[in-house]
């Protein structure tokens, strides 16, 4: 909104910007402030895209802890009690939180004079006029590539301050990587072009990362799962009042040239939450009610690596790789990324399961077992809590966007305590389900041979890694179905798990049925000593040994079809 000879104004606290979907349904857009004022009466949150969603839960949720941290640290006792007072309220402290942002208001302009909303006043590339705004939307392609683009080409030549507000959060968090043009002020310049520090993450953090976060039945049980206010893996270091863990919009000394970090950063969530990684501003039309263009280059280079106690919203893995190219001492930890081609339930181990390389989990799947420990909630108030993960894809040394992702699945609370006897159980299932996955891949192949094929492994790969993925997405409803309802009860976990096993078993041999029929073969042509009889008695025996015996009269299981599976064997 135009403000006369002062410029353009939308301050994100206080004007709507962040569409939201209420219990009744309705969807409108929201101001932070009023999303913590009706945070019990609206559903979810959402975006232009679904990938903007987790950027703009991690601010919101570096809000609550910038407030909680300004009154120092507390004991971990002190926070639970907070935590639970405020659950059991079902609301936040408004009173609390909107002093805090009246002191921090002038910080959440798009286009305040000083400090902007995470960019740098007066940011000017060195050599060319500012992009257009297709460089700050994901979803956008180049101009002579709008063929293959579902956007409207007149679409893109400005946006709304609401839209640019969604967006330029989207890009501190996920912006790709690449040779960037310089502005005024970078001293990092070779051959008239930026490039990210040798070895550094060039993409924004959260693209780093493989971005996890607990979902409830309304936006403020999101935001309360997911506020980690203590964690061991810190070392005693608290969240909570950690004086280094500061909100970008408290830094007073944003230069427009990147900057390597010092060491021990990001020293917290809130660093990693509200993360600089370009220096940006947003270029407003001359009415001043529109955004017409961006500029952007690098800014704070992401650091991600052992950085565990300070991001709770991904998983780790140890990588020697990393170690013996930087000749490290110890075993570096890194973000577990997804993987695009995979059902997030799929890796559910690297989420819920301490193993030998010790504990990897995400810090707000830490937290919530945490909770149940302290019986601060129980599995009958919450029996079940969404795992949602989100991510973006990127091709080409980085520098451009190849895929996103999205994927959810709800997962009963009793498989958060990883050393529990249902957690293994679960786990031991789902292992057994995906050998018995490999098992119909082999089936499959073994038919092929059958038949005579003649592939080149490179196409048989190519084949296996189709069933397979069919096979899963076969199971995807069953499973999800069975994480979701998983019992709470000791006495109940061997025969769920059982009954879990037989219903996969069944949906296994009726695909590998529907396929032979689907292909019209012989039974008994023979090629390079494989039929299909033996093919199949193969199969069953694999399954049997993976999954155990198939009661005599099977119960009813879910509908489906040999689908795709179906068609690469008649190829």
């Amino acid at each position: 909104m135009a403000d006369g000879a002062n410029g353009p104004h939308f301050n994100l606290i206080a004007n709507p910007w962040v569409p939201a979907v209420y219990q009744d349904g309705a969807c409108r857009e929201a101001s932070i402030r009023t999303l913590f004022r009706d945070a019990e009466n609206i559903r979810e949150i959402g975006g232009d895209s679904p990938q903007q969603v987790q950027p703009t839960l991690r601010l919101l949720l570096a809000i609550l802890h910038r407030g909680l941290s300004l009154d120092g640290v507390k004991s971990e006792d002190a926070l639970l009690d907070w935590w639970e007072e405020t659950w059991e309220a079902g609301h936040f402290d408004l009173d609390v939180i909107f002093a805090h942002l009246e002191s921090v208001k002038d910080r959440f302009d798009l286009f305040d004079s000083k400090y902007p909303f995470y960019q740098v006043a007066g940011l000017e590339y060195a050599n060319k006029d500012p992009d257009g705004v297709d460089e700050l939307v994901a979803d956008v392609p180049k101009s002579d590539k709008f063929l293959f683009s579902l956007r409207s080409k007149g679409r893109i030549d400005e946006l709304s301050f609401a839209e640019a507000g969604r967006w330029l959060v989207f890009q501190q968090a996920y912006a790709t990587a690449g040779i960037k043009t310089p502005v005024k002020g970078n001293t990092h310049v070779k051959s008239g072009k930026v490039y990210p520090p040798k070895g550094a993450v060039g993409t924004g953090m959260l693209g780093a990362e493989g971005g996890i976060y607990l979902e409830g039945a309304n936006l403020f049980e999101t935001l309360m799962l997911n506020l980690v206010l203590f964690d061991n893996v810190r070392g005693g270091r608290p969240i909570v009042g950690c004086e280094e863990d500061v909100p970008s919009w408290e830094r007073d000394d944003v230069s427009p040239d990147y900057r390597i970090p010092s060491p021990g950063e990001p020293h917290g969530p809130v660093q990693c939450y509200t993360w600089q990684s370009r220096r940006m501003r947003l270029i407003p039309s001359d009415e001043g009610d529109r955004v017409v263009g961006v500029i952007s280059c690098y800014g704070d280079i992401p650091i991600v690596m052992d950085r565990g106690g300070s991001e709770p919203m991904t998983a780790w893995r140890p990588s020697t790789a990393q170690q013996k190219s930087l000749g490290l001492s110890h075993v570096p930890r890194l973000p577990k990324v997804h993987d695009p081609s995979r059902a997030i339930w799929r890796g559910l181990a690297s989420i819920v399961s301490v193993g030998q390389d010790g504990d990897l989990r995400p810090g707000v799947v830490r937290w919530v077992e945490r909770l149940r420990y302290e019986e601060v909630f129980s599995s009958e108030e919450i029996p079940v809590v969404a795992i949602h993960a989100q991510g973006m894809v990127y091709g080409t040394q980085n520098s451009v966007f190849a895929d996103a992702i999205d994927d959810k699945f709800d997962l009963s609370v009793a498989l958060f305590d990883h050393d529990s006897h249902a957690c293994n159980q679960a786990l031991a299932t789902i292992d057994c389900i995906d050998q018995a996955v490999g098992k119909v891949v082999n089936f499959v192949s073994n038919t092929q041979k059958a038949a005579g094929d003649r592939a080149s492994k490179t196409v048989l790969a190519q084949e296996r890694n189709r069933v397979r993925e069919s096979v899963f997405a076969e199971l995807d409803a069953i499973c999800r179905e069975r994480l979701a309802h998983f019992p709470n009860e000791a006495s109940a976990v061997e025969t769920y798990c059982a009954d879990w096993k037989r219903e996969v078993h069944r949906r296994l041999r009726s695909l590998a049925t529907r396929f032979v029929d689907a292909c019209d073969r012989s039974f008994f042509e023979e090629h390079d000593g494989m039929t299909v009889g033996r093919a199949m008695a193969i199969l069953k025996a694999g399954l049997f040994k993976t999954l155990g015996k198939l009661e005599s009269k099977p119960k009813p299981s879910f509908g489906g079809a040999i689908g795709d599976i179906s068609e690469e064997g008649k190829e």
